[in-house]
C-alpha cells in the first residue's frame, strides 16, 4: 500500500493484480476503513485417463483507522491496471470569518 497526500485529499494505492473490481470488498464503520478482496481460480485440465484439478485462492485484508480530516461520506474507489485507488478527500475546513469592527 502506498499512501499520497495532495492539498485536497490522500491517495492510497493498493497494488492487486489479477484481481476484478468485484472482486473487492471496501468497507467504513465509523472511522475504520477496511479493503480486501478475493480471488478464486478453478482451472480444470483433462488428460486422458485422469483429471488434475488446481484451485488457486487468493485473499488479502487491510484495515485503516481514519483521522477526524477524512471525509468518510466521499470516499471514492476505482481499480486499473492491477492497482485499487482509493481517493480519500479531505474535508473543508470552516474557516472563522474576519469581521472588521469599527471604533464608535
Amino acid at each position: 500500500v502506498n499512501i499520497r497526500e495532495t492539498n485536497d485529499a490522500y491517495l492510497l494505492d493498493v497494488v492487486a493484480p489479477g484481481f476484478e473490481k468485484n472482486d473487492f470488498s471496501l468497507n467504513l464503520d465509523k472511522n475504520i476503513l477496511t479493503i480486501s478482496g478475493e480471488k478464486k481460480n478453478e482451472v480444470k485440465k483433462e488428460s486422458e485417463k485422469e483429471i488434475r484439478n488446481e484451485y488457486s485462492h487468493r485473499t488479502f485484508q487491510r484495515v485503516f483507522t481514519l483521522d477526524e480530516k477524512i471525509d468518510g461520506q466521499k470516499i471514492e474507489a476505482k481499480y486499473v491496471n492491477g492497482v485499487l485507488t482509493l481517493n480519500l478527500p479531505k474535508k473543508v475546513e470552516v474557516k472563522a470569518s474576519v469581521k472588521e469592527i469599527s471604533v464608535l
